[in-house]
């Protein structure tokens, strides 16, 4: 049977104007569901934001000193910190200008931070006094003025090695927690005794007559607490900086929180990196690229 051709053209028209249709309904889905991911998104980051700012803001405090093992111990706690929400890194050189080394380092972390410079004065150059005291001292400075309220204060070493729980135990801090610290002198451990979920005494082997007995990496400070004492702060006495500290704070043993279960595990510990050679050009002599 032949069809007329107008009759040919007719059905090629209506199957074109179908396909036309079929092609713009299909376009209009596409668009619906582009615009449904770009709103489930824009949610999701919304409520990602909201949520991370829900959780206070942890305040990891480094004192450094210019040294070979420097960089590649910051390096190593930059990776850890990497792993934590919420956290500012606040780096304190002992210098009296920060250097652009430990800068870029910083830059290249991607986390909050803020770097220091506090030279111990020249009156106490060359005299034994505790490590890391104006280094900390300034940073101190620096939190009463630029940090959250709702944050929480920790001192973390450089040369220090830490399980990322323990980040989310200091989280938790109302005025100041308190857990282990491994490979402390010759116990091995430096802990906070605790019964029925209250700290009765130190385990630790330097006593001392200190009555918080304890390691710079075993205890956190909340911002707000810090904020209440404005004339807390370390000592120039070395072994003494930790005792110092919270008697400053105006803290008994009965307000210290208890944390790491309990303080029946441990999560940070106080390695220390193997002193290294220092580079010379001088070892270079005879060498030729």
């Amino acid at each position: 049977m032949i069809f007329p051709t107008t009759f040919l053209h007719l059905i090629l028209l209506v199957e074109s104007f179908l396909l036309f249709l079929c092609v713009r309904r299909l376009r209009d889905t596409g668009d619906f569901l582009l615009r449904e991911q770009k709103l489930q998104l824009k949610a999701s980051s919304t409520q990602k934001t909201s949520t991370d700012f829900a959780i206070p803001m942890i305040y990891v405090v480094t004192p450094t000193y210019t040294r070979p093992t420097q960089l590649p111990d910051l390096t190593r706690l930059a990776n850890t910190l990497r792993l934590v929400p919420r956290i500012h890194w606040i780096v304190a050189e002992d210098r009296n200008t920060t250097t652009k080394p430990v800068a870029d380092l910083l830059a290249a972390s991607k986390l909050r931070f803020t770097h220091l410079a506090a030279e111990r004065p020249h009156e106490l150059i060359g005299k034994v006094i505790g490590r890391g005291v104006f280094n900390r001292r300034a940073a101190l400075d620096w939190i009463r003025t630029y940090a959250e309220p709702s944050g929480v204060i920790y001192f973390a070493d450089d040369d220090n090695s830490y399980d990322v729980r323990i980040f989310e135990e200091i989280r938790q801090t109302r005025v100041v927690a308190v857990f282990p610290v491994g490979l402390v002198l010759k116990f091995g451990i430096s802990s906070p005794i605790v019964r029925q979920g209250t700290v009765i005494g130190f385990f630790d082997a330097f006593l001392g007559g200190r009555k918080f007995a304890m390691d710079m990496a075993g205890f956190s400070v909340s911002v707000k607490h810090l904020n209440s004492k404005p004339l807390a702060t370390f000592p120039a006495a070395v072994s003494w900086l930790e005792e110092g500290f919270m008697r400053s704070l105006e803290v008994e043993k009965d307000d210290l929180e208890p944390k790491a279960e309990s303080c029946t595990r441990v999560w940070v510990w106080h390695t220390r990196t193997e002193k290294a050679a220092e580079p010379k050009l001088q070892h270079l002599q005879g060498f030729h690229c």
